[in-house]
């Protein structure tokens, strides 16, 4: 287990403690799940623990959950805690974060069914949005919740875009100046994280960044190109979050590396490593 001690200075009534996870990837499947589902969890499982125990996810997940409650601290969870839908994955999520303190922005895979096997966009999460909300704590789409005088907003991004809507409501949340901090699963475009992220790779390469410049991936393979290239609402999105004067700081994963970095208009942004590894962070929010 490894915590990465960070101090984040946000204009806090008073100090607290706020710890991050992100990407457990947990990867399960039962007699109730079919057997495409039970093939995909020995399939992703060899994915994840080539040369590591065959339980590491579980194992590191619920080694770093004890710390937090007995920390008694509030987490944020960055999404990606399961690797795709199935029975015994939101039976996991539910068993596990119960009795812990938690606010999660949704990922991409807690809507995944078979794991890149369609096109990702609202019609394709809704096929398993109810079963999403019922196993997982309320506010993964959308969720506001004021700590020592901050707001933690956590807000859905997982497909590298933003409905009008959410960006709408992100724009009333923060248009009382209080001090917020906005959680997502994918992290923001800054040319700071992309020249982080894309060093030492190939141009096709894609740089999973939301409001990535088109420009920037024209040499992405098609599908990647169609999945991460901004619309005008993303793009709208981005330089409202560069510009609001009371929004702090960003935190995200996705990434499954850490990064610290910040936005073109200095705002922090925080990216958390997976924490299928044993990882996470332990914030000292002031």
């Amino acid at each position: 287990m490894k915590i990465r001690k960070i101090r984040l200075h946000v204009g806090a009534e008073k100090p607290f403690t706020l710890f991050h996870m992100s990407d457990n990837h947990i990867c399960l499947a039962d007699s109730r799940d079919n057997e495409r589902k039970n093939t995909l969890a020995v399939s992703r499982n060899e994915a994840f623990t080539r040369n590591s125990p065959p339980d590491r996810q579980t194992k590191n997940t619920e080694e770093l959950l004890d710390y937090v409650k007995a920390a008694g601290a509030p987490l944020l969870h960055t999404g990606d805690f399961i690797d795709f839908t199935s029975e015994a994955n939101f039976d996991y999520a539910r068993r596990t974060l119960a009795g812990v303190d938690v606010l999660m922005a949704a990922g991409n895979h807690e809507f995944s069914q078979y794991v890149g096997e369609a096109w990702e966009d609202e019609a394709y999460k809704a096929e398993t949005m109810a079963n999403v909300l019922a196993a997982f704590p309320d506010g993964i789409l959308f969720g506001v919740r004021l700590i020592c005088g901050v707001k933690i907003i956590t807000l859905d991004n997982n497909y590298y875009y933003v409905t009008p809507e959410l960006l709408d409501r992100l724009k009333t949340e923060l248009s009382d100046g209080i001090p917020a901090i906005l959680a997502m699963h994918n992290p923001l475009f800054s040319e700071d994280l992309y020249s982080q992220v894309t060093a030492g790779k190939k141009p096709e390469d894609p740089p999973y960044l939301v409001g990535c410049p088109e420009e920037r991936l024209r040499s992405l393979s098609e599908h990647r190109y169609n999945q991460q290239k901004p619309d005008a609402v993303t793009t709208e999105f981005l330089h409202f979050c560069e510009s609001c004067p009371n929004l702090r700081a960003v935190l995200a994963g996705h990434l499954h590396k850490f990064y610290e970095s910040n936005l073109d208009s200095g705002i922090p942004q925080i990216v958390c490593t997976a924490s299928c590894v044993g990882e996470m962070i332990e914030y000292e929010i002031l």
